[in-house]
Protein backbone atom coordinates (compact mmCIF):
# COMPACT_ATOMS: atom_id res chain seq x y z
CA UNK A 1 0.00 0.00 0.00
CA UNK A 2 3.10 2.24 0.92
CA UNK A 3 4.35 2.16 -3.12
CA UNK A 4 0.51 3.91 -3.44
CA UNK A 5 2.46 6.92 -2.12
CA UNK A 6 5.93 6.68 -3.39
CA UNK A 7 6.52 9.19 -5.64
CA UNK A 8 9.77 9.85 -8.08
CA UNK A 9 11.05 12.16 -10.57
CA UNK A 10 10.48 11.08 -14.13
CA UNK A 11 13.79 11.08 -16.89
CA UNK A 12 12.63 14.03 -18.04
CA UNK A 13 15.33 15.60 -15.93
CA UNK A 14 18.25 15.87 -17.64
CA UNK A 15 21.43 14.90 -15.20
CA UNK A 16 24.27 16.33 -15.69
CA UNK A 17 27.88 15.70 -14.45
CA UNK A 18 28.85 17.73 -11.04
CA UNK A 19 31.13 16.92 -8.18
CA UNK A 20 30.88 14.81 -5.53
CA UNK A 21 30.61 18.66 -3.59
CA UNK A 22 28.06 19.93 -5.78
CA UNK A 23 24.43 19.02 -5.26
CA UNK A 24 22.64 18.37 -8.98
CA UNK A 25 18.87 19.43 -9.44
CA UNK A 26 18.11 15.39 -9.54
CA UNK A 27 19.42 14.81 -5.83
CA UNK A 28 17.68 18.23 -4.87
CA UNK A 29 14.62 16.68 -5.44
CA UNK A 30 15.21 13.47 -4.57
CA UNK A 31 15.93 14.80 -0.65
CA UNK A 32 12.84 17.05 -0.71
CA UNK A 33 10.66 14.03 -1.97
CA UNK A 34 12.05 12.29 0.67
CA UNK A 35 12.49 15.17 3.54
CA UNK A 36 9.94 17.82 2.84
CA UNK A 37 7.95 18.34 6.19
CA UNK A 38 4.93 19.48 3.25
CA UNK A 39 5.47 16.23 0.91
CA UNK A 40 4.79 13.70 4.07
CA UNK A 41 1.91 15.24 5.41
CA UNK A 42 0.35 14.98 2.11
CA UNK A 43 1.55 11.20 1.60
CA UNK A 44 0.06 10.49 5.03
CA UNK A 45 -3.79 12.21 3.38
CA UNK A 46 -3.60 9.09 1.13
CA UNK A 47 -2.62 6.80 4.00
CA UNK A 48 -5.65 7.80 5.45
CA UNK A 49 -7.98 7.11 2.47
CA UNK A 50 -6.56 4.09 1.73
CA UNK A 51 -7.06 2.45 5.29
CA UNK A 52 -10.78 3.83 5.00
CA UNK A 53 -11.48 2.61 1.61
CA UNK A 54 -12.56 -0.75 3.91
CA UNK A 55 -15.74 -3.36 3.33
CA UNK A 56 -16.37 -2.38 6.70
CA UNK A 57 -16.33 0.95 6.77
CA UNK A 58 -18.65 0.69 4.16
CA UNK A 59 -21.17 -1.07 6.09
CA UNK A 60 -20.72 -4.35 4.00
CA UNK A 61 -19.48 -6.25 6.98
CA UNK A 62 -21.59 -7.88 10.31
CA UNK A 63 -21.53 -6.74 13.48
CA UNK A 64 -20.12 -8.83 16.42
CA UNK A 65 -20.26 -7.80 20.17
CA UNK A 66 -19.33 -10.20 23.15
CA UNK A 67 -21.63 -8.81 26.38
CA UNK A 68 -21.47 -10.69 29.78
CA UNK A 69 -22.20 -9.07 33.66
CA UNK A 70 -22.53 -10.29 36.81
CA UNK A 71 -24.54 -8.80 39.96
CA UNK A 72 -24.55 -9.62 43.63
CA UNK A 73 -26.68 -8.67 46.28
CA UNK A 74 -27.41 -8.59 49.99
CA UNK A 75 -30.46 -7.54 51.41
CA UNK A 76 -32.88 -8.43 54.62
CA UNK A 77 -35.61 -10.06 52.64
CA UNK A 78 -39.34 -10.79 54.44
CA UNK A 79 -41.89 -12.69 51.93
CA UNK A 80 -45.31 -13.55 52.63
CA UNK A 81 -46.05 -16.35 50.18
CA UNK A 82 -49.67 -17.70 49.14
CA UNK A 83 -50.37 -21.25 50.93
CA UNK A 84 -53.14 -23.30 52.25
CA UNK A 85 -54.46 -23.10 54.86
CA UNK A 86 -52.50 -19.91 55.42
CA UNK A 87 -49.71 -17.69 53.73
CA UNK A 88 -46.34 -18.51 54.68
CA UNK A 89 -43.86 -15.86 55.88
CA UNK A 90 -40.40 -16.00 55.01
CA UNK A 91 -38.28 -13.60 56.98
CA UNK A 92 -34.15 -13.58 56.42
CA UNK A 93 -31.98 -11.16 56.95
CA UNK A 94 -28.89 -11.01 54.72
CA UNK A 95 -30.25 -12.72 51.79
CA UNK A 96 -27.73 -13.49 49.10
CA UNK A 97 -28.62 -13.06 45.38
CA UNK A 98 -26.43 -13.94 42.58
CA UNK A 99 -27.59 -12.79 39.13
CA UNK A 100 -24.88 -13.20 35.89
CA UNK A 101 -25.04 -13.55 31.77
CA UNK A 102 -22.97 -13.73 28.44
CA UNK A 103 -23.95 -13.75 25.24
CA UNK A 104 -22.53 -13.56 21.74
CA UNK A 105 -24.35 -11.46 19.44
CA UNK A 106 -24.67 -10.91 15.82
CA UNK A 107 -26.25 -7.95 13.45
CA UNK A 108 -25.73 -7.42 9.98
CA UNK A 109 -27.23 -5.32 7.30
CA UNK A 110 -28.24 -7.57 4.28
CA UNK A 111 -29.73 -5.27 2.20
CA UNK A 112 -29.65 -1.60 2.05
CA UNK A 113 -30.66 -0.84 -1.15
CA UNK A 114 -27.11 -1.36 -2.97
CA UNK A 115 -26.12 1.35 -0.81
CA UNK A 116 -23.11 -0.15 1.04
CA UNK A 117 -21.90 -1.27 -2.48
CA UNK A 118 -21.99 2.51 -3.76
CA UNK A 119 -20.23 3.76 -0.74
CA UNK A 120 -17.53 1.15 -0.63
CA UNK A 121 -16.93 2.37 -4.57
CA UNK A 122 -17.09 5.62 -3.11
CA UNK A 123 -14.37 5.03 -0.78
CA UNK A 124 -12.20 3.40 -3.44
CA UNK A 125 -12.76 6.32 -5.45
CA UNK A 126 -11.42 8.78 -2.16
CA UNK A 127 -8.47 7.21 -2.74
CA UNK A 128 -7.40 7.86 -6.29
CA UNK A 129 -8.84 11.25 -5.51
CA UNK A 130 -6.38 12.45 -2.61
CA UNK A 131 -3.61 10.34 -4.76
CA UNK A 132 -4.36 13.08 -7.73
CA UNK A 133 -4.21 15.69 -4.91
CA UNK A 134 -1.23 14.91 -3.37
CA UNK A 135 0.47 14.30 -6.56
CA UNK A 136 -0.60 18.40 -7.60
CA UNK A 137 0.25 19.50 -4.19
CA UNK A 138 3.32 17.83 -4.96
CA UNK A 139 4.54 19.18 -7.95
CA UNK A 140 3.56 22.43 -6.56
CA UNK A 141 6.14 21.72 -4.38
CA UNK A 142 8.56 21.09 -6.63
CA UNK A 143 7.98 23.26 -8.78
CA UNK A 144 9.32 25.48 -5.56
CA UNK A 145 12.13 23.88 -5.39
CA UNK A 146 13.01 24.12 -8.98
CA UNK A 147 13.05 27.80 -8.69
CA UNK A 148 14.20 28.17 -6.02
CA UNK A 149 17.24 26.07 -7.27
CA UNK A 150 17.97 27.82 -10.65
CA UNK A 151 17.45 31.42 -8.33
CA UNK A 152 20.45 30.33 -6.52
CA UNK A 153 22.18 29.21 -9.61
CA UNK A 154 21.37 32.37 -10.91
CA UNK A 155 22.69 34.17 -7.87
CA UNK A 156 26.06 32.59 -8.28
CA UNK A 157 26.44 33.41 -11.55
CA UNK A 158 25.94 37.02 -10.19
CA UNK A 159 28.56 36.72 -7.57
CA UNK A 160 30.81 35.19 -10.04
CA UNK A 161 29.89 38.54 -12.37
CA UNK A 162 30.60 41.35 -9.55
CA UNK A 163 33.73 39.80 -9.00
CA UNK A 164 34.83 39.72 -12.16
CA UNK A 165 33.81 43.12 -12.61
CA UNK A 166 35.86 44.32 -9.48
CA UNK A 167 39.08 42.76 -10.54
CA UNK A 168 38.58 44.63 -14.10
CA UNK A 169 37.96 47.78 -12.32
CA UNK A 170 40.55 46.99 -9.55
CA UNK A 171 42.88 46.90 -13.01
CA UNK A 172 41.75 50.28 -14.20
CA UNK A 173 42.41 52.22 -10.50
CA UNK A 174 45.76 50.88 -10.30
CA UNK A 175 46.34 52.11 -13.79
CA UNK A 176 44.47 55.41 -13.18
CA UNK A 177 46.60 55.94 -10.14
CA UNK A 178 49.94 54.76 -11.58
CA UNK A 179 49.20 57.70 -14.33
CA UNK A 180 48.68 60.40 -11.97
CA UNK A 181 51.70 59.60 -9.95
CA UNK A 182 53.44 60.18 -12.55
CA UNK A 183 51.50 63.26 -14.20
CA UNK A 184 49.88 61.41 -16.70
CA UNK A 185 46.32 62.15 -15.86
CA UNK A 186 44.12 64.25 -13.29
CA UNK A 187 42.53 62.58 -10.04
CA UNK A 188 39.41 62.50 -12.01
CA UNK A 189 40.10 59.22 -13.67
CA UNK A 190 41.23 57.87 -10.63
CA UNK A 191 38.61 59.14 -8.31
CA UNK A 192 35.60 57.61 -10.91
CA UNK A 193 37.77 54.44 -10.62
CA UNK A 194 37.81 54.01 -7.24
CA UNK A 195 33.74 54.90 -6.91
CA UNK A 196 32.91 51.99 -10.16
CA UNK A 197 34.93 50.15 -7.24
CA UNK A 198 32.99 50.73 -4.92
CA UNK A 199 29.49 50.22 -6.92
CA UNK A 200 30.49 46.88 -7.90
CA UNK A 201 31.68 45.81 -4.14
CA UNK A 202 28.13 46.76 -3.29
CA UNK A 203 26.67 44.73 -5.99
CA UNK A 204 28.65 41.59 -4.69
CA UNK A 205 27.61 42.01 -1.01
CA UNK A 206 24.15 42.44 -2.22
CA UNK A 207 24.80 39.08 -4.35
CA UNK A 208 26.29 37.25 -1.48
CA UNK A 209 23.82 37.88 0.67
CA UNK A 210 20.61 36.82 -2.27
CA UNK A 211 22.87 33.92 -2.47
CA UNK A 212 22.44 32.92 1.57
CA UNK A 213 19.24 33.75 1.67
CA UNK A 214 17.99 31.64 -1.63
CA UNK A 215 21.16 28.30 0.05
CA UNK A 216 18.74 28.40 3.00
CA UNK A 217 15.33 28.88 0.96
CA UNK A 218 16.57 25.53 -1.11
CA UNK A 219 17.54 23.58 2.53
CA UNK A 220 14.38 24.30 4.21
CA UNK A 221 12.74 23.00 1.15
CA UNK A 222 14.82 19.80 1.54
CA UNK A 223 14.27 19.54 5.00
CA UNK A 224 17.55 20.85 6.02
CA UNK A 225 19.21 17.60 4.29
CA UNK A 226 22.29 19.43 3.22
CA UNK A 227 25.56 20.47 4.50
CA UNK A 228 26.21 23.84 5.57
CA UNK A 229 28.11 25.83 3.07
CA UNK A 230 27.09 23.36 0.15
CA UNK A 231 26.77 24.09 -3.59
CA UNK A 232 25.02 23.42 -6.43
CA UNK A 233 25.60 22.89 -10.12
CA UNK A 234 24.93 25.81 -12.41
CA UNK A 235 24.62 23.83 -15.50
CA UNK A 236 21.50 23.58 -17.18
CA UNK A 237 20.39 21.82 -20.43
CA UNK A 238 17.66 22.99 -22.01
CA UNK A 239 15.54 20.49 -24.11
CA UNK A 240 16.34 20.57 -27.81
CA UNK A 241 12.71 21.18 -29.10
CA UNK A 242 9.51 20.27 -27.22
CA UNK A 243 6.57 19.15 -28.81
CA UNK A 244 3.30 21.07 -28.55
CA UNK A 245 0.97 18.40 -29.82
CA UNK A 246 2.66 15.39 -27.61
CA UNK A 247 1.80 18.26 -24.53
CA UNK A 248 -1.83 18.27 -24.90
CA UNK A 249 -2.15 15.26 -25.30
CA UNK A 250 -0.51 13.90 -22.49
CA UNK A 251 -1.99 16.56 -20.25
CA UNK A 252 -5.76 15.80 -21.33
CA UNK A 253 -4.40 11.97 -20.05
CA UNK A 254 -2.36 12.85 -16.61
CA UNK A 255 -3.05 16.04 -15.67
CA UNK A 256 -3.32 16.05 -11.98
CA UNK A 257 -6.15 18.85 -11.94
CA UNK A 258 -8.00 17.37 -14.87
CA UNK A 259 -7.97 14.19 -12.80
CA UNK A 260 -8.99 15.53 -9.66
CA UNK A 261 -11.87 17.16 -11.71
CA UNK A 262 -12.87 13.51 -12.72
CA UNK A 263 -12.93 11.76 -9.72
CA UNK A 264 -15.02 14.54 -7.91
CA UNK A 265 -17.54 13.79 -10.43
CA UNK A 266 -17.29 10.21 -10.10
CA UNK A 267 -17.81 10.38 -6.27
CA UNK A 268 -20.79 12.54 -6.99
CA UNK A 269 -22.37 10.23 -9.09
CA UNK A 270 -22.03 7.77 -6.27
CA UNK A 271 -23.28 10.26 -3.99
CA UNK A 272 -25.98 10.26 -5.67
CA UNK A 273 -26.67 6.87 -6.06
CA UNK A 274 -26.33 6.16 -2.69
CA UNK A 275 -29.14 8.97 -1.58
CA UNK A 276 -31.12 7.45 -4.55
CA UNK A 277 -31.08 3.54 -2.27
CA UNK A 278 -32.88 5.56 0.76
CA UNK A 279 -36.07 4.41 -1.44
CA UNK A 280 -35.45 0.72 -1.07
CA UNK A 281 -35.82 -1.32 2.28
CA UNK A 282 -33.54 -2.32 4.34
CA UNK A 283 -33.20 -6.35 5.58
CA UNK A 284 -31.27 -7.31 8.78
CA UNK A 285 -30.20 -10.09 10.03
CA UNK A 286 -29.22 -11.11 14.12
CA UNK A 287 -28.62 -13.63 15.88
CA UNK A 288 -27.40 -14.32 19.70
CA UNK A 289 -25.92 -17.19 21.95
CA UNK A 290 -25.70 -16.92 25.26
CA UNK A 291 -26.10 -18.02 29.16
CA UNK A 292 -28.51 -16.88 31.84
CA UNK A 293 -27.57 -17.64 35.22
CA UNK A 294 -30.05 -16.75 38.86
CA UNK A 295 -29.62 -17.94 42.39
CA UNK A 296 -31.52 -16.70 44.80
CA UNK A 297 -31.06 -17.52 48.81
CA UNK A 298 -34.79 -17.00 49.08
CA UNK A 299 -37.47 -16.54 47.50
CA UNK A 300 -40.21 -19.26 44.87
CA UNK A 301 -37.04 -19.42 42.32
CA UNK A 302 -34.18 -20.61 44.57
CA UNK A 303 -32.01 -21.54 40.50
CA UNK A 304 -32.15 -20.89 37.40
CA UNK A 305 -30.06 -21.23 33.93
CA UNK A 306 -30.55 -20.64 30.49
CA UNK A 307 -28.37 -21.64 27.94
CA UNK A 308 -29.19 -21.19 23.85
CA UNK A 309 -29.50 -19.33 20.65
CA UNK A 310 -32.00 -17.18 19.17
CA UNK A 311 -32.46 -15.42 15.31
CA UNK A 312 -34.58 -13.09 13.49
CA UNK A 313 -34.74 -11.60 10.50
CA UNK A 314 -35.86 -8.01 9.95
CA UNK A 315 -37.21 -5.52 7.58
CA UNK A 316 -37.52 -1.45 7.56
CA UNK A 317 -39.64 0.11 4.77
CA UNK A 318 -39.57 4.25 5.48
CA UNK A 319 -42.79 5.33 4.34
CA UNK A 320 -42.40 8.88 5.02
CA UNK A 321 -38.99 10.80 6.79
CA UNK A 322 -40.14 14.42 6.42
CA UNK A 323 -39.26 14.65 2.35
CA UNK A 324 -35.31 14.36 3.59
CA UNK A 325 -34.91 11.44 1.13
CA UNK A 326 -36.12 13.30 -1.53
CA UNK A 327 -34.43 16.80 -0.47
CA UNK A 328 -30.87 14.08 -0.26
CA UNK A 329 -31.39 12.50 -3.90
CA UNK A 330 -31.86 16.59 -5.42
CA UNK A 331 -28.95 17.74 -3.63
CA UNK A 332 -26.85 14.82 -4.87
CA UNK A 333 -28.35 16.02 -8.21
CA UNK A 334 -27.17 19.15 -8.15
CA UNK A 335 -23.70 18.23 -6.76
CA UNK A 336 -23.18 16.20 -10.11
CA UNK A 337 -23.90 18.92 -12.01
CA UNK A 338 -21.66 21.06 -10.32
CA UNK A 339 -19.45 18.51 -10.52
CA UNK A 340 -19.46 18.45 -14.58
CA UNK A 341 -19.60 22.24 -14.43
CA UNK A 342 -16.27 21.79 -12.22
CA UNK A 343 -14.49 19.48 -14.23
CA UNK A 344 -15.50 21.64 -17.68
CA UNK A 345 -13.81 24.84 -16.16
CA UNK A 346 -11.24 22.42 -15.68
CA UNK A 347 -10.40 21.28 -18.74
CA UNK A 348 -10.94 25.03 -20.27
CA UNK A 349 -8.49 26.45 -17.19
CA UNK A 350 -5.86 23.78 -18.47
CA UNK A 351 -6.03 24.92 -21.90
CA UNK A 352 -5.48 28.12 -21.18
CA UNK A 353 -2.71 27.55 -18.88
CA UNK A 354 -0.93 25.18 -21.43
CA UNK A 355 -0.97 27.80 -24.63
CA UNK A 356 0.36 30.76 -22.16
CA UNK A 357 2.85 28.52 -20.72
CA UNK A 358 4.03 27.70 -24.52
CA UNK A 359 3.46 31.37 -25.56
CA UNK A 360 6.05 31.88 -22.48
CA UNK A 361 8.66 28.72 -23.54
CA UNK A 362 8.80 30.09 -27.14
CA UNK A 363 9.57 33.80 -25.77
CA UNK A 364 11.89 32.97 -23.22
CA UNK A 365 13.74 30.74 -26.20
CA UNK A 366 13.50 33.26 -28.49
CA UNK A 367 14.75 35.67 -25.91
CA UNK A 368 17.66 33.60 -25.34
CA UNK A 369 18.76 33.71 -28.62
CA UNK A 370 19.26 37.04 -29.33
CA UNK A 371 21.14 37.24 -26.14
CA UNK A 372 23.64 34.76 -27.40
CA UNK A 373 24.05 37.13 -29.77
CA UNK A 374 24.44 40.29 -27.60
CA UNK A 375 26.86 38.45 -25.84
CA UNK A 376 29.49 37.68 -28.36
CA UNK A 377 28.94 41.64 -29.60
CA UNK A 378 29.58 42.77 -25.94
CA UNK A 379 32.75 40.54 -25.80
CA UNK A 380 34.16 41.86 -28.98
CA UNK A 381 33.34 45.43 -27.74
CA UNK A 382 35.08 45.35 -25.00
CA UNK A 383 37.85 43.35 -25.71
CA UNK A 384 38.06 46.32 -28.49
CA UNK A 385 37.29 49.18 -25.34
CA UNK A 386 39.94 47.70 -23.60
CA UNK A 387 43.03 47.91 -25.71
CA UNK A 388 41.72 51.17 -26.50
CA UNK A 389 41.76 52.37 -23.18
CA UNK A 390 44.87 50.83 -22.66
CA UNK A 391 46.52 53.05 -25.35
CA UNK A 392 44.77 55.87 -23.65
CA UNK A 393 42.42 56.42 -26.71
CA UNK A 394 38.61 56.23 -25.13
CA UNK A 395 37.91 57.92 -21.88
CA UNK A 396 37.31 56.19 -18.44
CA UNK A 397 33.60 56.43 -19.16
CA UNK A 398 33.26 55.11 -22.77
CA UNK A 399 35.48 52.11 -21.24
CA UNK A 400 32.81 51.72 -18.11
CA UNK A 401 29.87 51.74 -20.23
CA UNK A 402 31.38 48.87 -22.17
CA UNK A 403 32.40 46.59 -19.09
CA UNK A 404 29.20 46.94 -17.80
CA UNK A 405 27.46 46.17 -21.10
CA UNK A 406 29.64 43.03 -21.43
CA UNK A 407 28.53 41.94 -17.67
CA UNK A 408 24.91 42.70 -18.11
CA UNK A 409 25.26 40.50 -21.49
CA UNK A 410 26.82 37.43 -19.09
CA UNK A 411 24.24 38.10 -16.30
CA UNK A 412 21.10 38.24 -18.88
CA UNK A 413 22.26 35.48 -20.63
CA UNK A 414 22.41 32.88 -18.14
CA UNK A 415 19.26 34.28 -16.54
CA UNK A 416 17.90 33.73 -20.30
CA UNK A 417 18.78 30.27 -20.22
CA UNK A 418 17.22 29.51 -16.54
CA UNK A 419 14.01 31.44 -17.78
CA UNK A 420 14.08 28.90 -20.75
CA UNK A 421 14.39 25.61 -18.59
CA UNK A 422 11.65 27.15 -15.94
CA UNK A 423 8.81 27.19 -18.80
CA UNK A 424 10.03 23.71 -19.68
CA UNK A 425 9.73 22.26 -16.60
CA UNK A 426 6.07 24.16 -16.40
CA UNK A 427 4.81 22.62 -19.73
CA UNK A 428 6.02 19.32 -18.25
CA UNK A 429 4.03 19.58 -14.81
CA UNK A 430 0.66 20.74 -16.80
CA UNK A 431 1.37 17.51 -19.10
CA UNK A 432 1.10 15.51 -16.16
CA UNK A 433 4.66 13.94 -16.56
CA UNK A 434 6.57 15.61 -13.94
CA UNK A 435 6.22 12.96 -11.43
CA UNK A 436 4.49 9.61 -11.05
CA UNK A 437 3.68 7.24 -8.94
CA UNK A 438 5.97 3.95 -8.13
CA UNK A 439 4.76 0.57 -7.70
Amino acid sequence: MMGRTLLFILTVFVTTNVSAQEYSLDKILELALSNNHNIKILQNNVIIADNNADRGNAGMLPQVNLDGGATYTNTDTKLELLAQPSPVTIEQDGAESISANLGLGLNWVVFDGMAMFHNYDKLKLLVDLEDVKTRASVENTLMQVINTYYQMANTMNNVKVARESISITKDRLNRAKANYDVGGSSSIDYLSAEVDLNTDSVTLVNSLAQLEIASNNLNQLTGYQLPEGYTISDQVDIVSKMDYAELVKQSNANNAQLLNAEYSKLTAEKDLKVAQAGYLPTVSVNGQYGLNYQENEVGNLLNAKNLGYSAGITLSYPIFQANQRKIRSQNAKVALMSSEEMRLNTVDQLKTDLNNAWIEYEKNAAVLEMEKRNLKNAEVNFSRTRELYQLGKVTNVQFRDAQLNYLRTQVNIVSSKYQVRLSEFELIRLSGMLIKKEG
